[in-house]
């Protein structure tokens, strides 16, 4: 399922856009002037998919109107209300109605906004688990960042995923047509805050308090938990055939069919994605197993013998094909990219090199080096198959030659990742010539 059309209405009281998605090429970009409500759309839709209710009542919109490829759609409509007390944003109440399920049409209003009693955490406590939030009165916090005022259910949309509230302040009584429409279309939205990620430190008594590190930090440690799963897999896989493989060879009928030119073909191959795997960094560095000298003793006798351990061979290393292919294209942009600097990787993640080799912090490169390090990662190693991602403006920090490669770059990972991208962007360096992957929001004539 993959979202086909986004219409929107009364944004800002004024713009009314649709946007129909460029699923064959699975790149949308949304342009036009400041202030005309890109990363707005962006917002809206990551609202409506992540369940964030307090975030749609509060956006500056009167309708959200998503279209999918299997027929089905849903509406968000949103009524205005008075801004609530000890918040400078406007509010609102929202209704979802859906079309194309097993009946004509279904709705659902959410319940009120949530109060205080409502939380497993004292309401107290929220200015000591998020750095950023200082509180002013009974139900309202200053945001440092922006100097916002904002009210609980403000917090509850923007901080959400950073507090331990758990399932007990979730919508219980959302019905299964619009929680299935939700979980079929994963959502990830790259903000432009994507430099920093939430840190979890054990400063409190009772709950972690969440402050900010540098994404690319994470991120390193995180490629090497997937590289160390990774390797897990393979040396149960290798355990299991490696055990059962006297009964397998007994029970293999003999082959005639096994000459030594397609078994010398096969262990080539194998050796050659071996050798792939270890300038990728995921597996060590071995003698050749399978040399001329060595084939040249095997006879007849011994020809299916070796063919079955080849067939678990290759078994064994098709656990690596998924991740081998992103570590590659990754390493590939950012060696290509980054001058007198490198990006290597192993079971501790990957590591940025200056020119001689000698490891270098992450935290101390460039801002558009980090930028295209998080972006990369984000749509490499972060992304699930179908994911609808939401990109805010990618140009920012990068240089011109590196806008311009960025489209070619987010293609490839599109194909490889199997996700939707809609871009929002000020950047004509990063459309290029593909003006066919762009929709133009234009206001009122």
């Amino acid at each position: 399922m993959r979202l086909k059309t986004a219409l929107v209405g009364g944004l800002f009281d004024r713009f009314t856009y649709e946007i129909p998605l460029k699923l064959n090429e699975r790149i949308t970009i949304i342009h036009g002037p400041n202030g005309f409500g890109k990363t707005m759309i962006l917002r809206m839709i990551e609202g409506f998919f992540k369940a964030s209710n307090a975030a749609l009542r509060r956006l500056p919109f009167r309708e959200l109107h998503l279209v999918f490829d299997n027929g089905e759609s849903v509406s968000v409509v949103r009524t205005v209300t008075k801004p609530t007390a000890g918040s400078e944003r406007g509010g609102g109440t929202i209704c979802f109605s859906h079309h194309g399920g097993a009946t004509d049409t279904d709705t659902f209003t959410p319940r009120p906004d949530t109060r205080p009693e409502q939380l497993p955490i004292p309401i107290g406590s929220i200015e000591n688990l998020i750095d950023d939030l200082d509180q002013v009165g009974p139900q309202s916090w200053r945001q440092r960042s922006t100097g916002e005022i904002l009210s609980l259910n403000d917090v509850l949309a923007d901080y959400s995923e950073h507090l331990p509230i758990g399932p007990q302040s979730q919508e219980s009584d959302t019905p299964g047509w619009l929680r299935d429409i939700r979980l079929a279309v994963p959502v990830r939205f790259i903000n432009t805050e994507r430099l920093y990620t939430p840190l979890t430190r054990r400063e409190s008594r009772h709950f972690p308090v969440q402050s900010r590190e540098p994404a690319v930090r994470r991120y390193a440690q995180q490629l090497g938990e997937i590289v160390k799963q990774t390797l897990a897999e393979y040396g149960t896989l290798s355990q299991s055939l490696d055990r059962t493989f006297p009964a397998r060879l007994v029970a293999e009928p003999e082959r005639s069919d096994v000459t030594m030119e397609s078994l010398r073909s096969r262990l080539a191959e194998i050796e050659g994605k071996r050798a792939r795997l270890v300038e990728a960094g995921l597996l060590g560095r071995e003698p050749e197993q399978w040399g001329g000298q060595f084939l040249a003793q095997v006879d007849e006798t011994k020809r299916s013998v070796l063919s079955v351990f080849a067939q678990d061979a290759e078994r064994k290393l098709c656990v690596f094909d998924k991740v081998l292919a992103k570590v590659d294209l990754f390493k590939k942009i950012i060696n290509g990219r980054f001058i007198y600097k490198g990006v290597t990787v192993n079971q501790n993640g990957f590591q940025v090199v200056n020119a001689n080799g000698t490891p270098l912090d992450p935290g101390v490169l460039s801002s558009g080096e980090q930028h295209e390090l998080v972006l990369l990662y984000e749509l490499l190693f972060r992304t699930s198959d179908n994911t609808l991602i939401l990109i805010d403006e990618p140009e920012l920090s990068l240089h011109i030659a590196w806008q311009e490669a960025f489209l070619n770059d987010l293609a490839q990972m599109a194909q490889l990742s199997r996700f939707d991208a809609i871009i929002a962007t000020h950047s004509p360096q990063v459309i290029g010539d593909r003006w066919d992957l762009t929709v133009e929001l234009k206001g009122p004539k």
